[in-house]
């Protein structure tokens, strides 16, 4: 099973694997959480389906309303708004296929800047330097140190 005969059978098999596993994800998320998008091009179909939103910018404020921009899209959404125009939001709403627009049931004011994120990336960045120049270090295949040992013995 893991020599080398039908080696390229074998490749394309794990391939079409992973591919068909990735199909099947999709058809069975889409029912799960769909995009914005999705909902506004079919809006009967997603009607009073529940759908998160991680990250929408506000676009503008209104008095019993506010629209946001979420990926390519804008759409209403209902109440009051949690911030100023530009804000960005996380929520949690139910799609209506009348007007459409969105019903919150979780509103979170996201923070302004991505200033922190950059630097925990960058920290993990040079966290994994670490590790594989330990690896490298400890592990890593010398044959002249190898020559030095056998001549010794």
């Amino acid at each position: 099973m893991f020599g080398n005969k039908g080696y390229r059978w074998k490749l394309a098999a794990a391939l079409a694997l992973i591919a068909g596993l990735g199909v099947e994800a999709a058809l069975r998320g889409e029912p799960t959480n769909p995009s914005v998008w999705r909902c506004l091009s079919e809006p009967p179909r997603w009607n009073g389906q529940s759908i998160w939103i991680p990250v929408a910018r506000i676009v503008s404020v209104h008095d019993r309303d506010y629209e946001i921009h979420s990926g390519i899209v804008d759409i209403r959404v209902a109440g009051a708004s949690p911030g100023p125009a530009d804000s960005r939001v996380a929520l949690i709403a139910v799609f209506h296929a009348d007007g459409p627009f969105l019903e919150p049931l979780q509103t979170r004011l996201l923070p302004p800047g991505t200033r922190s994120r950059r630097l925990m990336e960058i920290v993990s960045v040079l966290v994994t330097l670490a590790v594989f120049a330990n690896f490298a270090k400890h592990f890593l295949f010398r044959p002249k140190l190898l020559q030095a040992e056998g001549e010794a013995g």
